[in-house]
């Protein structure tokens, strides 16, 4: 089953705000650690959704990333909090709390 490329709203306001959090885009050193943060928060098609939209990725390529960013290639405790701060910073923290 192919993933979808129109998102519904609340994806669609995920990633809304993650542009205003990453305005010229995510950088490479952040990518895995914004996978891992967000895995908690939505389904893996859903996030792997997201993530396409955000960063003009094949949605199947970012779902075989979100499964690495997870198991094979998990990211520092310390990106993964830098990460959050990030976040919380531009309000998406909030966003991801309403789920």
């Amino acid at each position: 089953m192919p993933l979808r490329t129109e998102l519904d709203e609340p994806l669609a306001e995920a990633v809304s705000a993650l542009k205003e959090a990453f305005p010229d885009g995510v950088a490479p050193s952040d990518y895995h650690a914004l996978l891992a943060v967000l895995y908690e928060h939505f389904s893996d098609r859903n996030l792997a959704q997201v993530v396409a939209q955000l960063t003009q990725r094949d949605p199947a390529l970012v779902l075989n990333d979100i499964h690495q960013a997870v198991t094979l290639t998990k990211p520092s405790p310390q990106a993964i909090a830098s990460l959050n701060t990030h976040l919380h910073h531009h309000g998406v923290a909030k966003l991801l709390a309403d789920d």
